[in-house]
């Protein structure tokens, strides 16, 4: 990403202006960004800290300079030519081979030095139970990797409560996150629709958009054909500015290659601070602040307080509960891409999409109280013969005890911190939606025109969607979830979890939008709490 001369000064911090803050700040992604500028702005030192490096290895420059090149001359087509060279035997010796699970994205071949290397950054997966852990450590996370969807949408309240008691409610009250997700809707600034679709919510729009006749056209054969479905626009906007916004407070700091390993509680059940590695030293190093938010991305942030023991945590900061480390989610995807008719030059742009909200319901007046899957769909125009079209569904997972994390007994990654062995896998229920999946892909390509040239068989493997949820959940109940209603860990007063950790459910949209509501709204409520 870029940096502006506010960030560029907040990344000079030294070991000896990094010992004390009002707050700590783990991780640099969608919701570390926003934490760390809503501290900031509110009148808090704030301490950020990056596991990224520093530098990036040599070996990938020419990759990066090939990279900007083909982005600049092809356009929408530099994605696959891209991904072509960079998986020839050549390149495949110089990067990928360090990159096994990381390649596996389909944003890979764009820029792989912005994923991390697999074998310094390893884990461990049940056999027969794979599990596709994408993960960037760079400022801004996995937001910044080009041709990254950056689709917002709000929960329903169908989502917040969901009515097959397979899982918990929220602890929220009805409409509690709304103002919330309104805040962060304008801070983004939002482009879309407003569609008045009852199972999912309008958002706070800055840019009001309207179809385009390709995507005009698609909506008026998906409407005709399913009258129950509500094709919409895709809800979009560019990664946001938080790390210069809080950058330009005066009140940051960042340490990149910071690769946190323990979150210090007091004995009376207050977070003290964190103790992290220096990537290149190997030196330990640590800071104190009585207000941490822990924003790793939701694996990361599990493992860290898995390795948080102590006396009054033997197993863990949150492992009382029984619920540190299980009911692991991820959308369970299917992706189809296929030959359409010519489309005019000039009609894509990489971010828009038509979105289809619970697709399963499009035979119905509108959906029951099932777990359900949305679309979304890409039509790229490529010649004058023909256009690309590239639709993905998501369909929400069940959080199950049996899908779950625990810190690998022998397995170190490069800094001797013990890695996670995931054991995961996708129940009956799954499949059987992952069937009805492939089938609505289908039948969507036909009624857009389109001959398929390649659709999934069965789902992707989880984390492929690259949208895992869960294991550090929230509740209102100590004995059977990790964090309390405002996102605040139980057991560690000060020490709030924002990312994908702290969802009970996950509905079949996004989640991102709803992890920064949430992030403000514990900001909120932890600045409340320290100034009494």
């Amino acid at each position: 990403m870029l940096l502006g001369p506010a960030l560029t000064a907040a990344l000079r911090a030294t070991p000896e202006t990094t010992r004390a803050a009002d707050a700590l700040v783990i991780g640099t992604g969608a919701t570390g960004g926003l934490a760390a500028r809503l501290l900031a702005e509110a009148g808090l030192r704030v301490l950020l800290l990056d596991a990224g490096s520093r530098a990036l290895p040599m070996r990938t420059l020419p990759w990066r300079v090939t990279s900007r090149i083909a982005r600049e001359l092809l356009g929408s087509a530099a994605p696959k030519v891209l991904d072509h060279l960079l998986r020839s035997s050549f390149s495949r010796n110089l990067i990928a081979r360090r990159q096994p699970i990381q390649s596996r994205s389909y944003a890979w071949g764009l820029a792989p030095w912005e994923f991390v290397d697999d074998i310094d950054c390893p884990y461990v997966t049940t056999p027969g139970r794979p599990f596709v852990w994408l993960r960037s450590r760079q400022l801004g996370g996995r937001m910044v990797i080009p041709a990254h969807g950056r689709q917002y949408y709000r929960l329903s309240v169908n989502d917040f409560s969901p009515a097959d008691g397979m899982s918990p409610p929220w602890p929220l009250q009805l409409g509690e996150l709304d103002p919330w997700y309104a805040s962060v809707e304008r801070q983004l600034g939002l482009a879309g629709r407003r569609d008045n679709i009852p199972w999912q919510p309008d958002s706070e729009l800055t840019y009001i958009l309207d179809p385009t006749p390709v995507e005009a056209a698609l909506q008026r054969s998906i409407a005709t054909r399913w009258p129950g479905a509500r094709p919409m626009l895709g809800r979009f906007a560019p990664p946001p500015d938080n790390l210069e916004a809080a950058a330009r407070t005066g009140r940051l700091l960042i340490r990149r290659g910071a690769i946190v390993r323990q979150i210090e509680v007091d004995k009376s059940g207050r977070v003290r601070g964190v103790i992290w590695i220096d990537q290149h030293t190997r030196g330990e190093e640590r800071a104190s602040a009585p207000l941490v938010f822990l924003c790793a991305s939701a694996l990361e942030s599990t493992r860290l307080l898995l390795l948080s023991r102590s006396l009054q945590c033997p197993d863990g900061i949150g492992a009382a509960s029984g619920a540190l480390g299980r009911y692991l989610m991820d959308h369970v995807g299917v992706r189809a891409q296929g030959n359409g008719p010519p489309l005019p030059r000039g009609s894509y742009e990489d971010v828009r999409c038509l979105y289809l909200p619970r697709f399963d319901a499009r035979e119905l007046p509108a959906p029951g109280p099932t777990r359900g899957f949305g679309v979304q769909v890409y039509q790229i125009p490529e010649n004058s013969k023909r256009s690309q079209f590239i639709a993905g569904s998501f369909a929400e997972m069940l959080p199950r005890s049996e899908n779950h994390v625990t810190l690998d007994p022998t397995r170190r990654d490069a800094w001797g911190i013990p890695v996670l062995r995931i054991n995961c896998s996708q129940g009956p229920a799954e499949l059987k939606r992952a069937a009805d999946q492939i089938a609505a892909l289908r039948a969507l390509a036909e009624v857009a025109g389109v001959t398929l040239t390649q659709i999934d068989k069965r789902p992707l493997p989880p984390g492929s969607t690259n949208h895992e949820c869960g294991t550090a959940r929230m509740g209102s109940d100590p004995s059977s979830s990790v964090l309390d209603p405002h996102n605040e860990c139980w057991e560690a007063q000060g020490l709030y979890v924002t990312d994908g950790a702290c969802l009970p459910s996950q509905g079949s949209q996004n989640p991102t939008l709803t992890l920064l509501a949430l992030t403000a709204r514990a900001c909120h409520h932890a600045l409340r709490t320290v100034r009494g």
